[in-house]
């Protein structure tokens, strides 16, 4: 009998789009609810195929996807709620919690999500987190700008993929990047913002992340650590991952145990988590709790290393299906992304067809087409595509995805030049 998944927005690539994708090709049913149809591309392809319905409603508005739910899980069976975005987490949390549906609970995805919340929540629980303040004033701001340790990071106190996120080393950097924040009333999905900024103490030292799945409260199984390449201060944007980490086993001991941790003091009870960290000289200190499927592409790389499939982990939890975390294989996996050098209008790229032909390189995509707005990194939005390698061999699969890279070359009209 095919199941009916209901999504409630999603990622526009990545794991989201694949799932969608997937479960069509299969003959399932599904439906997604959506405020913003065209901004899914993939949902055009796949128009008029079987078993898929696209229902637009406000997903920012929590009384009208009660009411939508409800009218649907009335005229219909329907087998699981899901959401590939992390700012609706939250919301699918409190309505799978509503209706029935196999979900992380409400209290945990609400934790994970208020980036403050979880600091204070492991702070509680003696888990080693840095200095942090939630910022609602500019009054607030000013007192926090002389008591801070410089150089130290503001952010959203609810963002993904690093949009917001600074570096800053100054009093005056401190205070010019709240105002940049506190001034957004809504975020880039639409959702309203309160102009809270949270501040943190710069944490020194490698970042990686670490891949679970948690079963039951208590019960979190670890997959493997990826290390993060990212880009240069002030800005994190992650420019490439390795799965698994090259690290000594006792420092991979180390950051396992502190995730797992981490995930029991918000309380953790079902589905994957990808939680980022930094191997301090004093030890592992969680940076933030994702309660979802990697982004970046990291569930594939995962795939290529070890053969478990993440996504069909996620939908076989979802039916309360048994789930098999058994690796079928032993390899490494990297990606790297494809980003400008410049700010100007994308006019052409060149050489994709040679990085395919690079030995080792599984996957080469480009996501952003000729004539779209470009800039060097702030955010994963503006990175315009990827390169993954896998392999046995680590020095050979980082050998080809650094080719594969090098490959690409983006031709970038500068905007006085295009104007």
């Amino acid at each position: 009998m095919r199941a009916h998944f209901a999504f409630i927005e999603s990622n526009t690539t990545g794991t989201g789009k694949l799932a969608v994708e997937r479960l069509v090709a299969q003959g399932q049913q599904v439906t997604f609810i959506t405020r913003q149809p065209g901004k899914y591309p993939f949902l055009a392809k796949l128009a008029g195929s079987p078993g898929l319905q696209v229902l637009e409603a406000d997903t920012n508005d929590q009384e009208a996807m009660d009411a939508c739910v409800r009218a649907l899980t009335a005229r219909t069976r329907v087998d699981a709620l899901l959401t590939f975005s992390t700012f609706y987490v939250p919301l699918v949390a409190r309505l799978a919690a509503r209706y029935g549906f196999r979900y992380l609970n409400p209290d945990a995805a609400r934790i994970c999500h208020e980036k403050h919340e979880a600091r204070r929540v492991l702070r509680d629980a003696g888990l080693p987190t840095p200095d942090f303040w939630l910022v609602t004033s500019e009054a607030q701001a000013l007192q926090v700008s002389r008591e801070a340790t410089y150089p130290c990071v503001v952010k959203p106190t609810a963002e993904s993929g690093s949009t917001g996120v600074r570096r800053v080393d100054t009093p005056e950097a401190l205070l010019a990047h709240y105002r940049s924040l506190a001034s957004r009333r809504v975020n880039e999905r639409g959702q309203p913002l309160a102009g809270e900024v949270l501040v943190e103490g710069f944490l020194t030292g490698p970042e990686f992340s670490v891949e679970t799945v948690t079963l039951a409260r208590g019960d979190t199984r670890v997959l493997g650590v990826t290390r993060k390449h990212l880009s240069a201060p002030p800005h994190f944007v992650e420019m490439g991952h390795d799965f698994p980490a090259p690290i000594a086993d006792s420092e991979r001991q180390a950051l396992e145990r502190a995730v797992v941790a981490a995930l029991d003091a918000v309380g953790f009870d079902l589905g994957p988590a990808h939680t980022e960290i930094r191997l301090c000289a004093q030890g592992p200190v969680v940076i933030e709790i994702n309660p979802r499927l990697a982004g970046g592409m990291i569930p594939e790389l995962v795939r290529h290393a070890t053969g478990i499939d993440l996504l069909t982990v996620l939908l076989d939890q979802l039916l309360g299906r048994p789930v098999d975390l058994t690796p079928r294989q032993k390899a490494t996996a990297s990606i790297r992304f494809l980003t400008a050098s410049g700010t100007g209008r994308l006019a052409a790229v060149h050489g994709v067809e040679d990085a395919r032909q690079e030995d080792g390189v599984r996957e080469v995509s480009v996501d952003k087409a000729p004539g779209v707005s470009v800039r060097p990194p702030e955010s994963s939005g503006d990175r315009l595509g990827h390169v993954i390698a896998s392999g046995e061999d680590r020095a050979h699969v980082e050998r080809a995805v650094t080719q594969a890279l090098e490959r690409i070359r983006f031709d970038v009209v500068a905007p006085e030049a295009a104007a």
